[in-house]
């Protein structure tokens, strides 16, 4: 039913009357019920043969179907297993419809996977086969989600790319089932039962009377505000991470900011995930590793500071994966706390999001103004030493949780960047834009200090904020694209949200922009869908319409390249690369702004536009990175000069 009106639309922009679209919508639904309920009767059938037998083994064969199921991507591995004398099974001809998936799973073929999990497990004559690609994404959770969830029974995961070996997979098929035998020969013995320790009680964070509490792992009930209780806030860039910490303090926390990730970090969080995990969640795991075992009292409380979202992206399953990792280590007194409306803002209320909305806005625009200074300060060490110097005030005022002491600070920090003496006027300086996923490229070690290196090179850096993403979840909301329309009193009080956010916004960009180091224009979440509409669709939700739009809007308006880096097997990074790879052309620049002479003037001699896509795994870039980052160097500084000779690099001036 929910594909319906998606389906309908998609055939009217193809000419289908909607009358014909329905009715062919209903005959596909008949269709494809007629063949479910036809599937599951030979699953039934072939269950029950094989359960006439004990003797008998049967292989569940796991995976989504274009990897398990087609002959041209499975290698032939079904055929492997029934040419053994093994029945084999699709997971989608067992009947699941009371089985259990797993606590927050978006993905529909996650779910049917971890169901159809849950049923191989407790079954005596069934085992379990999972075919993956490399680099497949949600598989880097759901197999190892698969595995726990198998414990000892065996189980056979094959991984497939263009290099695998068809003796390899003869070999690893073979030992399988060997083991499965002496599994069963075992089991059938009388073997030793599985022995499982206590399951830990894991500490977690409770809303009580519209106040987030903690539950000890004793059972004991805290206030987050307990002097016992610290909030562990990952780094996301050192800006953000203290300014937001500093507003959990004002507000009566024990908030501590982790320092960013090190190559210590990093190595604990690869000894504690399989390292196929996206690489926010290596460094997130290893930073809260790193605290629990180097820095927690033994009768500290710490509460962990997690985001989570919805999919498609896998960053809705870290916090999955991280108390599902604090229950497996059997580590006491240490929950998951996230700052959603469903915990009502851990009670704090309107007035702290639009505190810690100040937060983030500041570190948006501080995390610019460092990359200017680092670029163009004559003395770039002692003009740094003023600016930690600022900011370490505006921390202060921060704190304080008055916005009119907030805005004082501002300005006069704004004054004091602006007598920092300077190589050249900013508008001068080439500017590249850094985009992609969020973490990355906030993190130092994620980009492996790319800002500090470009400076080295005479390159300002404008990072895409994080507010840009917050004013993306708003737009959402707004539009009802990933949630119901809101009520007449919901919406009353979203747009009052708005209001006030939109002006703590221009009025935070006004006083910063004082410093003459950054631009103090808004972020325009609409124009930036609009222009990445032709390319990528408002209803793929994600930072790929978000990347595709920004680098389209500001290249050649603001800034001379766009770099878009994220993490290795990043999807939405990757579908932004694929798309700027071939639409960063004069034609799409032109495109967006049709009626801008002077924009047209200025890409008269230019063909394609600067941009440069990079994937971390948090090791240095490897030699073909780095001359690739010359390359696009060379490309942004001759497209500065043209913005520079066609009057595109000024700065806009501050609105009113």
């Amino acid at each position: 039913a929910g594909a319906r009106e998606t389906l309908v639309k998609m055939a009217a922009r193809i000419g289908v009357s909607r009358r014909r679209a329905e009715a062919a919508f209903e005959k596909a639904v008949a269709c494809q019920n007629s063949c479910r309920r036809r599937m599951l009767e030979i699953g039934r059938a072939a269950l029950a043969e094989i359960e006439k037998d004990p003797a008998k083994t049967a292989v569940v064969v796991f995976g989504r179907p274009y990897n398990a199921f087609a002959d041209e991507a499975h290698m032939g591995i079904p055929h492997k297993l029934a040419s053994r004398g093994v029945t084999v099974l699709p997971l989608d001809f067992l009947d699941l419809e009371d089985k259990h998936s797993k606590r927050h799973m978006y993905w529909g073929m996650g779910e049917l996977i971890l169901k159809a999990a849950r049923m191989v497990a407790r079954h005596p004559q069934l085992f379990g086969t999972y075919i993956t690609n490399f680099s497949c994404g949600p598989d880097s959770f759901l197999i190892g989600y698969f595995r726990e969830i198998m414990g000892r029974k065996p189980s056979l995961t094959l991984e497939l790319d263009s290099h695998t070996a068809d003796a390899g997979l003869e070999t690893r098929i073979e030992a399988f089932l060997d083991i499965v035998a002496a599994y069963r020969q075992l089991s059938a013995a009388g073997g030793e039962p599985e022995r499982k320790a206590p399951a830990l009680q894991s500490a977690r964070v409770n809303l009580e009377n519209e106040k987030a509490v903690v539950q000890t792992t004793s059972g004991q009930i805290l206030p987050l505000t307990d002097p016992r209780v610290t909030i562990l806030f990952p780094s996301m860039g050192a800006l953000a991470t203290e300014l937001l910490a500093a507003v959990f303090r004002s507000r009566g926390f024990n908030a501590y900011p982790h320092p960013p990730a090190d190559e210590a970090v990093l190595k604990i969080g690869r000894a504690n995930t399989s390292c196929k995990e996206c690489l926010p969640l290596i460094l997130t795991t290893g930073t809260l590793l790193n605290y629990v075992w180097n820095h927690k009292r033994e009768d500290e409380v710490l509460v962990y500071f997690m985001a989570t979202g919805s999919g498609p992206c896998r960053f809705g399953q870290y916090y999955i994966f991280m108390e599902d990792l604090i229950r497996r280590l059997g580590i006491p007194d240490v929950a998951m706390f996230s700052l959603t409306s469903d915990n009502a803002y851990a009670g704090l209320g309107n007035e702290f999001q639009l505190h810690a909305w100040w937060a983030i806005v500041i570190s948006d625009m501080m995390e610019d103004i460092r990359s200017m200074i680092l670029a163009n300060a004559r003395e770039p060490e002692a003009a740094m030493d003023l600016f930690r110097d600022e900011f370490g005030r505006i921390q202060e005022a921060l704190g304080e949780g008055e916005f009119s002491a907030v805005e004082r600070q501002l300005r006069a920090s704004a004054g004091r960047f602006a007598a920092i003496p300077l190589k050249m006027p900013p508008p001068a300086v080439p500017t590249v834009n850094l985009t992609g996923e969020i973490f990355v490229r906030r993190d130092g070690l994620s980009r492996q200090h790319l800002v500090e290196k470009l400076a080295g090179m005479g390159f300002a850096t404008v990072c895409t904020p994080v507010a840009e993403w917050l004013h993306y979840s708003d737009y959402l909301v707004e539009n009802a694209i990933t949630s119901p329309r809101l009520s007449k009193m919901e919406r009353l009080g979203f747009f009052t949200k708005k209001k006030f956010m939109a002006s703590y916004e221009k009025r935070i960009k006004a006083a910063l922009a004082l410093s003459g180091l950054v631009r103090a224009e808004q972020i325009r979440v609409k124009e930036i869908i609009k222009n990445a509409e032709p390319f990528v669709s408002e209803e793929l939700t994600g930072e790929a319409v978000l990347t595709v739009g920004g680098a389209l809007t500001e290249v050649a308006s603001h800034v001379c390249g766009v770099i878009a880096i994220g993490p290795f097997g990043c999807m939405p990074n990757r579908l932004s690369e694929a798309i700027l790879t071939e639409t960063m052309t004069r034609e799409d620049k032109l495109n967006i702004a049709p009626g801008d002479g002077r924009l047209r003037a200025l890409l008269s001699e230019v063909e394609s536009l600067p941009f440069l896509a990079i994937e971390s795994d948090g090791s240095p870039f490897p030699q073909l990175i780095s001359a690739k980052l010359e390359a696009f160097c060379l490309r942004a500084r001759r497209l500065h000069r043209h913005m520079m000779a066609n009057g595109k690099g000024r700065h806009r001036k501050v609105a009113n």
